[in-house]
């Protein structure tokens, strides 16, 4: 989820984007989407139809506005939205969609539904590609911080398609250290590199070892989105007190391909605590 704040003539308008990787549907700000994710398998030259349901949940009319936009993700999960008329963006599948941008009207408690193609270009294509469908609210009135502000809400719908028959997926864990900040916090730093052509989605776990190469403890880490050519890096907290016994932190993640199909072999990697 992504804050940002901006001047548009004398009103400050402040913006709220949302993007969600799992569940099958996305509300924020009394917007829904739904699904909040299409994962497309296709062809060069394939045309594939799809809908997105959009619900208002708030009380009053909105009126939202539709727009094709490019995304990607830096290291630490955060969100960057580019518009692709401003910026060219490797893998962009932003061209391909087509879909109705007029602002359209939505009820309380009711949906609308907005169809969309995705046309995949006749020539040499392999690996994944990405854009999304983001729906805006207009600024309403609201505080923020103690601030008058004019807010206004934004939800992604993700479109991921990968060539079918292309796909090869692959990623390498660079390392895993241990880290003090100025805080005394101690963090397990791990960076994960794509060096397939699919995005992956990467689940796991960060364990205690004892001595005995026994594992004491685990702690399940949150599903993240590694894209193509991109890096995902954790920055694990340790607990002030590790596991009694504990001589290693380890984690293990199994990454999976577009539409949770394989995603090669699992990464693991350790580093000690003493």
């Amino acid at each position: 989820m992504k804050h940002s704040c901006k001047l548009i003539g004398s009103a400050l308008v402040w913006g709220l984007t949302a993007i969600l990787w799992g569940g099958a549907a996305l509300a924020v700000q009394g917007v829904a989407v739904a699904p909040p994710r299409f994962e497309l398998l296709a062809s060069p030259g394939d045309v594939v139809e799809q809908e997105v349901a959009v619900f208002a949940e708030d009380a009053g009319k909105q009126t939202i506005n539709t727009a094709v936009l490019d995304w990607l993700l830096a290291p630490q999960n955060e969100l960057q939205i580019i518009d692709p008329a401003k910026k060219a963006v490797s893998y962009s599948a932003a061209g391909w969609i087509r879909a109705a941008l007029d602002p359209f009207e939505l009820e309380p408690g009711k949906a609308v539904k907005v169809p969309f193609t995705v046309e995949v270009p006749k020539r040499p294509l392999a690996g994944s590609y990405w854009a999304a469908l983001a729906f805006t609210t207009q600024p309403k009135p609201g505080r923020y911080q103690g601030v008058s502000v004019m807010v206004n809400t934004r939800v992604l719908a993700v479109v991921y398609l990968t060539i079918k028959g292309t796909e090869k997926p692959g990623s390498r864990l660079q390392g895993v250290t241990l880290s003090s900040g100025k805080d005394g916090v101690k963090r397990l730093i791990a960076d994960v590199v794509n060096t397939g052509n699919v995005y992956l989605r990467l689940n796991g776990e960060l364990r205690f070892i004892d001595s005995q190469g026994e594992v004491i403890e685990r702690q399940k880490l949150p599903e993240r989105v590694l894209l193509r050519d991109g890096l995902v890096r954790y920055s694990l907290e340790l607990p002030k007190g590790p596991p009694q016994d504990a001589v290693l932190a380890a984690i293990e993640i199994q990454p999976k391909g577009p539409a949770g199909g394989f995603g090669g072999a699992p990464l693991y990697g350790e580093a000690p605590l003493r």
